[in-house]
């Protein structure tokens, strides 16, 4: 059986790569390069 220090640590790192989720999967999904509208205007 893992150690309860290993078991914390491991739930840790889970934690930590999950935190924040969405806003990285928006990243990938849609860049985060402002468009020609919002660079330059209409």
């Amino acid at each position: 059986m893992a150690s309860k220090t290993k078991r914390t640590e491991l739930v840790r790192k889970h934690k930590k790569a999950r935190s924040g989720a969405k806003s990285k999967a928006a990243r990938r999904n849609k860049g985060t390069t402002k468009s020609k509208k919002v660079l330059f205007g209409d």
